[in-house]
C-alpha cells in the first residue's frame, strides 16, 4: 500500500494525532512556565528598623596644616633728624687696614671734613691706616727685662754695628722694647728733643733721651719702574735697606764709619746743604711698579738733646728744579728732591715738619703698596 492511499484511508485519525500532539506541546509549555515561576521566588525585601543615636559635636581635625603665615607690614617709623651744633664734634670710630690709607684723600684725609683721626706725631700714628711702615722702639740702656746697662757712646755705636751686619731683630729683641708701635709713611723730622721719641712711643718716663734706636720695616713700590736712590741726613744715625741690600748710610758724620763700612760713590755727597748739615746721597737701585719690595730703615739718638733726620728720593733720569748752593769755596746748583713717603702727609704734620723749600719738596711721587 502506498503512503497516499494510507493517509486517504486514515485522515481523521491523523488529524487527531496532529491535535493531540500540538496539544501535549502547549501542556509541556505551561507546566514549565508554571515551574519556573513557582521555583523562582523575589528575593524578600528586608527593612531596618531606625534606630535613634546620640548627636556627638563634630572634632577639630588634628592633622597638621602647613599654612604659611603673612609677614605683618612694616610699621614706618618717625625719623628725627637733629643738626649738631659743631660739626667738628663727631668723631670717627676707629678705621685700621685701608688699602692706599686715608691719607691719601688729601691734606688731612677724613681730617679736613672734621672727623678727628689720629694722625699721629713725627714718627708715626698709633694706629695703621695702611701703606705704612711698622716701626718698633729699642732702648739700649737697659735689658728687655728693664735692668739698667751700663752704656757709653761708643758702645752705643758698636751695638748698632752688630746689628747693621746681619739686620736680624734679634739683636735688638736683647734690649727693652717698647711695648707698641708707630706707622709711618715718611721720615723727615726738623731738630727736636731727643726726648719726642720715647714720649712718641709712650716711654718717655722709663727710657732716658739717649741710647735709643727705631727699627721700621715694611713694603714700598714706585708709581713707575726705574731706577731710584735715597738722599738724606740724619742725626745721629739714619740708614735705609731695600731687599736685604744697605743703600744708604746718612749717619751724621762724626758716626761715618762706626756703624757700617758703606760709603757713596758720588762726588756731590756730603756737599748740598741739608738741615744744617751736608746732604748723603746713596746708591741706585730698581724698583719695579706694583711688585712690592721690602724696605728697612733705622733711627738713632746717641749723646742726647736734639735729634733730626731727612729721607729723600730721586729718580734717574728726572728733572729737578735747582737752586744755588754753595759748599766751602765750591759754589753751583742743586736739586730740590722730593720727601720719600708711602702715601699723602697729612697738613697738620706738613706743619711741623718745618720743610726748607730749597732743600726738598712734597711735589713728588708715593710708593704705597696697593694691593
Amino acid at each position: 500500500m502506498t503512503k497516499k492511499r494510507f493517509f486517504a484511508n486514515h485522515s481523521k485519525s491523523s488529524a487527531l494525532v496532529v491535535s493531540l500532539a500540538i496539544h501535549a506541546v502547549l501542556l509541556v509549555v505551561a507546566i514549565s512556565f508554571v515551574a519556573v515561576k513557582v521555583i523562582i521566588k523575589p528575593e524578600p525585601d528586608f527593612v531596618a528598623k531606625k534606630v535613634k543615636r546620640p548627636k556627638m559635636p563634630p572634632k577639630k581635625l588634628q592633622v597638621p596644616v602647613d599654612v604659611k603665615k603673612r609677614k605683618p607690614k612694616p610699621r614706618l617709623r618717625k625719623r628725627i633728624v637733629s643738626k649738631p651744633k659743631n660739626f667738628t664734634d663727631i668723631k670717627m670710630p676707629e678705621i685700621t687696614g685701608v688699602k692706599g690709607g686715608l691719607g691719601n684723600m688729601g691734606g688731612d684725609g677724613l681730617g679736613s671734613l672734621g672727623f678727628d683721626l689720629d694722625i699721629g706725631d713725627l714718627f708715626g700714628s698709633n694706629k695703621s691706616m695702611g701703606n705704612e711702615l711698622t716701626g718698633t722702639f729699642f732702648d739700649l740702656k737697659q735689658t728687655k727685662d728693664g735692668k739698667p746697662i751700663k752704656m757709653s757712646d761708643g758702645n752705643y755705636m758698636a751695638a748698632l754695628n752688630r746689628f747693621a751686619k746681619s739686620w736680624d731683630i734679634d739683636r735688638l729683641n736683647d734690649y727693652f722694647k717698647a711695648p707698641k708701635e708707630k706707622y709711618t709713611s715718611f721720615f723727615l723730622i726738623p731738630k727736636i728733643s731727643a726726648n719726642a721719641a720715647p714720649k712718641a712711643y709712650g716711654v718717655d718716663g722709663i727710657v732716658k733721651p739717649k741710647h735709643w734706636a727705631a727699627y721700621y720695616t715694611g713694603h714700598i713700590s714706585p708709581p713707575e719702574t726705574g731706577h731710584y736712590r735715597f738722599c738724606g741726613i740724619g742725626d745721629n744715625v739714619l740708614l735705609v735697606r731695600v731687599r736685604g741690600r744697605l743703600v744708604i748710610d746718612a749717619s751724621y758724620h762724626r758716626q761715618m764709619g762706626k756703624i757700617t763700612n758703606w760709603r757713596s760713590d758720588d762726588e756731590n755727597s756730603r756737599k748740598y746743604p741739608l738741615a744744617k748739615d751736608q746732604m748723603v746721597i746713596g746708591d741706585w737701585f730698581r724698583l719695579t711698579k706694583g711688585e712690592p719690595s721690602e724696605i728697612e730703615v733705622l733711627l738713632g739718638e746717641c749723646p742726647g738733646g736734639e735729634f733730626s733726620c731727612q729721607l729723600l728720593i730721586e729718580q734717574k733720569g728726572k728733572e729737578y728744579k735747582q737752586v744755588p748752593y754753595t759748599y766751602k769755596e765750591e759754589s753751583g746748583t742743586r736739586p730740590v728732591l722730593p720727601i720719600f713717603r708711602t702715601k699723602e702727609i697729612p697738613a697738620k704734620l706738613v706743619g711741623q715738619m718745618k720743610i726748607n723749600p730749597n732743600e726738598a719738596t712734597l711735589e713728588g711721587p708715593t710708593f704705597g703698596v696697593v694691593e
